[in-house]
């Protein structure tokens, strides 16, 4: 937070991974549900709201979490011990970043939608064995995106994420 640079998130060691062992499944569906893991965390943990300039990365196009948020809206609703955060947890959906690497148009429509084209950053996958091939071309076939929110995707966001657009 002091640096004002992002911090990434990417799980090492996902949950269940015994159980996810077969069919690829630890990346398949192990990587974007511990992604929506340490959003919980981060939120219900306080460390949000203790470092409000704090700046993080979901990969996975954020995984579950901007799709359970909800059922995490609903716990807090409900929930006494939940509610030492001084938000409901849907506010805090634009505390975080979201990359493109959700496999599906209607992922990146939604994320859009949800959070806003300037929390999307362009996300490849790269080493990885499903890695998209051409990455930029997600972004930019995706009829539902205008140009200002491609553009914003493709290279604005992170240019001004990682400060690239400052002089020194």
């Amino acid at each position: 937070e002091a640096l004002g640079l992002p911090l990434f998130l990417h799980p090492v060691v996902v949950i269940g991974a015994e159980r996810l062992a077969a069919f690829y499944l630890t990346n398949l569906l192990g990587n974007p549900f511990e992604s929506a893991i340490a959003a919980a965390h981060l939120i219900f943990g306080g460390v949000l709201d203790r470092f409000p300039r704090l700046t993080v990365v979901l990969p996975h196009a954020g995984g579950a979490f901007p799709w359970l948020v909800g059922r995490l809206n609903r716990g807090w609703e409900k929930r006494a011990d939940l509610k030492k955060i001084r938000h409901a947890p849907v506010e805090y959906l634009r505390r975080f970043y979201y990359d493109t690497i959700g496999y599906s148009d209607a992922v990146i429509d939604y994320l859009v939608r949800v959070v806003g084209a300037d929390r999307v950053l362009m996300g490849s996958d790269y080493c990885f064995p499903i890695a998209y091939e051409q990455p930029v071309s997600i972004v930019t076939a995706n009829p539902a995106l205008d140009e200002a929110a491609k553009h914003a995707i493709l290279s604005g966001n992170a240019r001004s994420l990682l400060r690239l657009d400052q002089t020194s």
